[in-house]
């Protein structure tokens, strides 16, 4: 009885260990993106200054610097602090689950630092420099510190944190092994406890230890009933909000340049909280990317915009719907299986859907993407390019990925026969997709205007607010009826609404 609840709560330490390791670094890329907001101009003097006050209330940070592509730094929170570990080319780097997050170990093994990168494209990253040395005092049992030994690991075996008795737990001693892996970055956590530590701990009969228990419940009971009562971090809170299904799809219409007939729709994401509040994505979608939990909320949105939209896709078999997936998500081994299973459940078809790759972060294996892309096809799916000219999506990734739909950037759009480079670039694209066998889609467009010159232009489709901002799926399903109804001639336009 001892030896099992001895054994129980050392893996449940092991696993609160690893748990506040992972809050650390979920905090640390939740500030990086907060930062590294496209609008963001990263070095400017009154940033870093505001920035430099965040990272003091963000427990674990200790410094945020700006890198260039080959890890010079560029500019820094604490001038004249940041080490050159970044550039060396000896320093390990190991990738989390978005390939965009890495983490590297310290030089120094054991001294609680190590270092959260985020690449921004290729042309710099942005690192926080973490402390979580003492993130491990508070939870380590008193009976245990002379004869025990806890790591902190990034990677299989870079120790960034130690706490306890090194030599107590050397070959002269048997040991027990506890050990915690996360599955969202690359770190681990080992607990290892001398036997004899191990036999003594929690040697108190049973009759007593149940009533303490029973005491130390309830206190339990206390405390976790007042930490429900703080707010979650932003990851947690996420996750929630999925599981709740408060993450829901709005629609937004795509339609026929020349006759403004919609013929599609992009499904475009909102989080309708519990008390009305509509959260927009530019407010979470970089914490879903950062934290691993793109992935499930994409497929949630799917799924429920293919099940909302199951009776028009049936009297529309070449409507299509198209969502936006990450690059990391895209190549997630699986992915098209468990899309697959997503679209059968719904009572839907691959022909239907259309995977839109966004631009905002970079392809992790543009070799294994080109793969999925060509088993998309074969399975029926289209493949977008969704904002090409921005961001990561250039015509290297046209060539590379042969899409079925080209996005063209609102940012050409917006100064389309205004600026003889934007009307370049759409030419081009124009041209191309043409070689190609891919149709344009204008994002943005706003006004009759914009809509008749790219007509002009040759780009096929369009989106934008001239038809419709992004709505629910009733608003939607009403705007497609009444649009159809006012096309018809007047006879037919009378019995359909009779």
């Amino acid at each position: 009885m001892q030896t099992q609840r001895n054994l129980s709560q050392l893996d449940e330490l092991s696993g609160q260990l690893l748990q506040r390791a992972e809050l650390a670094v979920d905090y640390a890329v939740i500030t990086l993106g907060d930062y590294a907001a496209p609008s963001n101009d990263l070095c400017n003097a009154d940033a870093l200054r505001a920035l430099r006050q965040a990272t003091f209330a963000r427990g674990a940070i200790k410094e945020i610097a700006v890198l260039a592509a080959d890890g010079q730094l560029l500019c820094s929170t604490t001038p004249g602090h940041f080490d050159t570990q970044s550039s060396s080319a000896q320093v390990a780097e190991f990738e989390s689950r978005n390939p965009s997050i890495v983490l590297q170990p310290s030089h120094a093994e054991g001294s609680g630092l190590f270092r959260v990168l985020w690449r921004v494209g290729d042309s710099h990253s942005i690192a926080a420099t973490l402390n979580i040395d003492m993130l491990m005092f508070d939870t380590f049992p008193a009976p245990l510190r002379d004869e025990a030994l806890a790591e902190i690991r990034v990677g299989p075996a870079d120790v960034i944190a130690r706490f306890g008795d090194v030599a107590s737990t050397g070959p002269v001693e048997t040991t027990r092994v506890f050990a915690s892996a996360s599955g969202r970055y690359p770190v681990n956590v080992a607990l290892a406890v001398s036997d004899r530590s191990f036999r003594n701990w929690n040697p108190w009969p049973q009759v007593p230890v149940l009533a303490i228990g029973a005491m130390a419940g309830a206190l339990i009971g206390l405390l976790a009933a007042q930490s429900l009562m703080r707010p979650p971090g932003p990851v947690d809170a996420l996750r929630l909000a999925i599981r709740r299904g408060e993450l829901v799809p709005y629609y937004q219409p795509i339609f026929e340049l020349a006759t403004s007939q919609i013929i599609g729709c992009e499904v475009l994401v909102r989080w309708l909280k519990r008390d009305g509040e509509v959260v927009f994505p530019d407010r979470f979608i970089s914490t879903a990317e950062a934290s691993g939990l793109i992935a499930p909320m994409t497929e949630r949105l799917v799924e429920r915009a293919l099940i909302e939209m199951k009776p028009m896709l049936a009297d529309r078999p070449e409507f299509k719907i198209a969502f936006n997936i990450d690059p990391a998500h895209f190549v997630t081994p699986g992915f098209l299986d468990t899309l697959d299973h997503i679209v059968a459940n719904a009572g839907s078809s691959a022909g239907h859907v259309v995977l839109e790759l966004t631009e905002r972060n970079a392809y992790p294996d543009m070799k294994l993407a080109v793969a999925v892309s060509d088993e998309a096809r074969k399975r029926g799916y289209r493949v977008s390019l969704d904002d090409t000219g921005a961001g990561h999506n250039g015509l290297g990734h046209i060539q590379d990925l042969n899409p079925d739909i080209i996005k063209i950037d609102k940012k050409f759009v917006d100064v389309f026969g205004v600026v003889a480079t934007a009307d370049a670039i759409v030419e081009v694209l124009v041209s191309l997709g043409n070689r190609i066998g891919a149709v344009l889609v204008a994002e943005g467009i706003e006004t009759e205007g914009q809509r008749a010159a790219l007509a002009d232009a040759g780009v096929a489709q369009g989106q934008g607010y001239l038809v419709s901002k992004p709505v629910p799926v009733a608003a939607f399903l009403t705007m497609l009826q009444e649009r159809e109804v006012s096309a018809l001639p007047p006879a037919h336009r009378y019995a359909e609404v009779a």
